[in-house]
């Protein structure tokens, strides 16, 4: 019987590394690790590149789970589906809203715009409601929204509540093709007499057949230590 279950445990490794390997969060990451760096200020226009910056002061959205102020969030909800002595996770709703942002990188400043845009945001908060953990009032409102409920036949569904977010002051990696465009405020610092070269600024988006890539992974975006 061990060797059975070795076996098993052996085979299923393999098996999981694959899963991941073919992951869109790992794909997302190989993308970006390959992508050719780049500053913001010498981003080629139209050229495929990578740009690492920290989110600047602007417009927010609100995450759902947690109420915390950001320019991108995704929340989803699992149930626990029991199979006899075993179980697993499975996803019942899945929810993503960004707004426009800016990044700043110290060399110039680039706008991104989410909208079809293939995320890989750190899932950093975590809940659970269950037979004796009724929802709270924000988990509640989620579900309701999705037409979901926190109630089984008898007792409570095993639920599992997770968020991720973008928010001002993080760093984020993004592959794109950027676009140059003449800089508005750069134009108003000319009209009140500054003699700056004429300054541009990135625009950044995508499209469903030409997506950008966003990551706010730790390993990818922290600075390299020479």
């Amino acid at each position: 019987m061990e060797a059975i279950i070795l076996a098993i445990v052996l085979c299923a490794i393999p098996v999981g590394i694959g899963f991941w390997y073919w992951s869109d969060t790992a794909t997302i990451r190989r993308a970006l690790r390959k992508a050719r760096h780049t500053s913001i200020a010498e981003a080629p226009e139209g050229s495929v590149v990578r740009i690492d910056g920290v989110i600047a002061e602007g417009a927010t959205l609100i995450a759902p789970l947690t109420g915390r102020a950001c320019v991108f969030y995704l929340a989803t909800i699992e149930e626990y589906v029991s199979n006899g002595r075993s179980g697993s996770w499975r996803e019942r709703v899945r929810e993503h809203r960004g707004v426009p942002f800016a990044v700043e990188d110290g060399t110039g400043r680039a706008l991104v715009d989410p909208t079809d845009a293939l995320v890989d945001v750190d899932i950093d908060t975590t809940s659970k409601s269950g037979t004796l953990d009724d929802p709270t009032d924000t988990e509640a409102a989620f579900l309701q929204r999705h037409g979901q409920k926190g109630a089984g036949w008898i007792f409570n569904k095993r639920l599992r509540y997770r968020e991720g977010v973008f928010q001002i002051g993080e760093r984020i990696a993004v592959m794109c093709q950027p676009v140059r465009e003449p800089d508005p405020e750069a134009a108003a610092r000319a009209a009140a007499g500054y003699r700056d070269p004429a300054p541009t600024r990135l625009r950044i988006g995508g499209s469903p057949a030409h997506p950008i890539l966003l990551s706010d992974a730790r390993d990818l975006t922290e600075p390299r230590r020479r």
